[in-house]
């Protein structure tokens, strides 16, 4: 969407009054944001909102599965069940302040019909289904596995959400080393077709998907031969702690050691672009530091870099072990291995403190625990990435081809972001996560970099400063403030995107506006550590299938909480987002009724403002409803249409000439979204699909912006 050019001064007004005391609660996608609530308890507040959200009164097919607690407040968790099984990535988290105050509600739970739940009966006991064995070999043969597993594959009947309901499936899951890495296939649980899947690993380039990984050739691993290798393995190193699903953690040495690392790298150190690859090893004297490597583990008198927050050591192919001394001094440079060891000991070590010294401790922690980390993985490739998994099992690896990955801070940092998401957000997949998290990744490293003491004057607007920008790839920026947001499309990791005649990265969309509101803020005298504070907060309370708008929108409420007597943070976060067209400055335009007949073009009913809001109701089956909208040259015209939680309508947009233009189609419950930038004439159609209809169940909402 193309938001409205707004003065500052309007936008200082309205985010001044939106921490009113009245009781009020506004919606982005799927997440909804509430002041002046009181809550006495997660339970209580899902049974006032039970038909909002389209949930039973007695919430029988909920169950809470965890507590988080953050700087702000709790998130409780609750899990969808459908005839004892999971639904797949639904869930509803409800947040309650410190102070007793609803903050916000994310809903991904879908409405289940009478209809939805003789369907799950019928999957569930009258069809046929693949065994889990078969199930296994599918995913293997799929992902065609050509490298070590790094844990035990894993199978699981869940409900995958469709159009029309739910698909009973085998939700399998892969995690083996790179390049092969990890991947979660929903097979359906009847043919084993499959029916979606996803990466669990995030490398900082490059595309993964299971498509791309069927065209490879070479032998594929037998899947029990090395289930059990793995297997093996595991059993073979310590038990975390004999209660399920801990974690571990380690109390910190007292012991620190030193080392040699680049501090964020060579080039920003020594402000130069002449640094290569090839430069010679005397070029890079200047630029190393002699950093305290701290809470070391001595064993018999040999110091490892093993400490409370960062474990050296080999996961991955090429099969190299973790550097050792005997006296705690590592003196390597670059083209050692042991330099590599020390450099990403040093940086993640430090992220982590960082992190801690932002409030994140104790219950409110962030991987608060030894990761483990491979700095010379990934069979060699000029790749990193970090590896997902339940919390304990994750961990990173850095390749070494062209410039070693973990000689650049902006790598390092970047791969531990994706690790800050996930061990905040289990279910971070879907929607705009892929490029989120690139994104994210990519603010993340340069928030540190951009803290050193050239990191404000070489290239601040590079991310990886030293592995990319060169001969091995171009890296990415953080200044694409050219980079539009565009409603109707998804935004995956790495891909290229053109939209108004501009083409750039996919993770830069997201990067800009949090990297330009960190530069704006630090210049206006704030605080890197409270940006960073307001970033990780946002996190907290969201789960699957997020897209930027609502990420925005959670960013933006977290600054005015965290800092409700200094709007100068959530002001500037809306500001850049809006110039990313990721938010909108129409905060609020007239609401009107639905006025019928208005089932033709003909007779369509007019809306003459931008940022109206139409109640609208679907009167029969039948039904149809249209509505004109004129649109001036140079806006960009963006159409919400939210049903009530127990329908599904859908949403299309005509030109004058009738021709079908745009249209969305989700689901039960789900709102639909579109946009459209050529001016004229247009008509967008409400459309019956499936649900309630009449005055009580028909109702449905329809937002029009330009």
């Amino acid at each position: 969407m193309r938001p409205f050019a707004r003065p500052l001064l309007a936008s200082l007004i309205v985010l001044a009054y939106a921490g009113s005391a009245h009781a009020d609660s506004y919606s982005v996608d799927n997440l909804t944001l509430f002041s002046g609530t009181a809550a006495t308890s997660a339970d209580e507040v899902l049974r006032q909102n039970a038909s909002r959200y389209g949930l039973p009164a007695g919430l029988n097919n909920l169950g809470l599965v965890k507590v988080q607690e953050s700087l702000t407040g709790k998130h409780y968790h609750y899990q969808q069940m459908l005839r004892g099984l999971p639904v797949d990535r639904a869930e509803i988290i409800v947040s309650i302040g410190k102070n007793g105050q609803l903050q916000k509600i994310f809903n991904e739970t879908r409405h289940i019909s009478d209809k939805v739940d003789a369907s799950a009966v019928n999957q569930l006991y009258n069809q046929a289904q693949i065994s889990e064995d078969q199930a296994l070999d599918k995913a293997w043969s799929n992902m065609k596995v050509q490298h070590p597993l790094v844990a035990a594959p894993s199978s699981e009947l869940v409900w995958v959400p469709t159009k029309d309901g739910v698909q009973l499936a085998r939700k399998v899951r892969i995690e083996a080393q790179m390049p092969t890495g990890g991947f979660v296939q929903y097979l359906n649980a009847h043919d084993g077709t499959v029916i979606g899947s996803y990466s669990t690993s995030l490398p900082r380039r490059g595309k993964r998907s299971l498509d791309a990984r069927a065209e490879l050739a070479g032998p594929v691993l037998d899947r029990r031969a090395a289930t059990k290798a793995v297997n093996d393995n595991l059993a073979a190193r310590p038990r975390l702690s004999a209660q399920a699903g801990a974690v571990a953690t380690a109390t910190p040495s007292g012991i620190n050691g030193s080392g040699y690392a680049f501090d964020p790298d060579p080039r920003t150190v020594l402000n130069t672009d002449a640094l290569t690859d090839t430069s010679s090893a005397s070029a890079f004297d200047a630029a190393y530091s002699t950093k305290t490597l701290r809470d070391l583990t001595v064993t018999s008198g040999v110091y490892k870099l093993s400490g409370p927050f960062v474990n050296i050591k080999d996961i991955e192919s090429p099969n190299t072990a973790p550097s050792t001394t005997s006296n705690g001094v590592w003196t390597a440079k670059r083209g050692n291995d042991a330099f590599d060891d020390t450099n990403v000991y040093f940086h993640l070590d430090q992220s982590q403190r960082y992190i801690q010294s932002l409030g994140f401790t104790g219950t409110k922690s962030i991987i608060n625990r030894p990761l483990d980390v491979d700095t010379n993985g990934v069979n060699g490739d000029d790749n990193s990435h970090y590896s997902g998994g339940s919390a304990g099992s994750d961990y990173l690896a850095f390749g070494h081809g062209c410039v070693n990955d973990s000689e650049d801070a902006d790598v390092i940092l970047h791969e531990y972001g994706h690790g800050i998401q996930a061990n905040i957000d289990s279910s971070w997949s879907g929607g705009d996560t892929g490029a989120m998290g690139e994104g994210f990744g990519d603010y993340w490293a340069a928030s540190y970099s951009y803290s050193t003491p050239n990191g404000k004057i070489y290239h601040p607007e590079w991310a990886f400063s030293w592995d990319g920008h060169g001969a091995c790839w171009d890296g990415r920026l953080l200044n694409r403030t050219d980079a539009k947001y565009n409603s109707s499309k998804t935004y995956g990791a790495h891909q290229s995107v053109t939209e108004g005649g501009v083409s750039f990265q996919s993770d830069e969309l997201w990067s800009a506006p949090l990297y330009q509101s960190m530069v704006a803020l630090i210049a206006a005298g704030k605080p890197r550590a409270n940006i960073d504070q307001i970033i990780l907060e946002a996190h907290f309370g969201l789960g699957s299938n997020i897209k930027m708008p609502a990420m925005a929108t959670a960013i933006v409420n977290t600054a005015k909480t965290l800092f409700p007597s200094d709007l100068t943070y959530a002001n500037t976060f809306q500001a850049k987002f809006e110039a990313q067209n990721i938010l909108s400055s129409v905060v609020s335009g007239p609401t009107i009724s639905e006025v019928e007949s208005n089932n033709t073009t003909a007779t369509a009913q007019a809306i003459t403002t931008a940022g109206t809001t139409v109640n609208g109701t679907m009167s029969a089956s039948t039904d149809v409803d249209y509505y004109k909208v004129v649109l001036p040259t140079g806006k960009t015209l963006a159409l919400t249409l939210t049903p009530n939680a127990s329908s599904d309508y859908d949403l299309e947009l005509y030109n004058s000439a009738g021709t079908k233009v745009a249209s969305s189609t989700n689901g039960t419950g789900a709102a639909d979204s579109l946009s459209y930038g050529t001016a004229g004439t247009l008509y967008a159609k409400v459309i019956y699909y499936g649900g309630g209809t009449g005055a009580t169940s028909g109702k449905y909402t329809l937002k029009a912006s330009w």
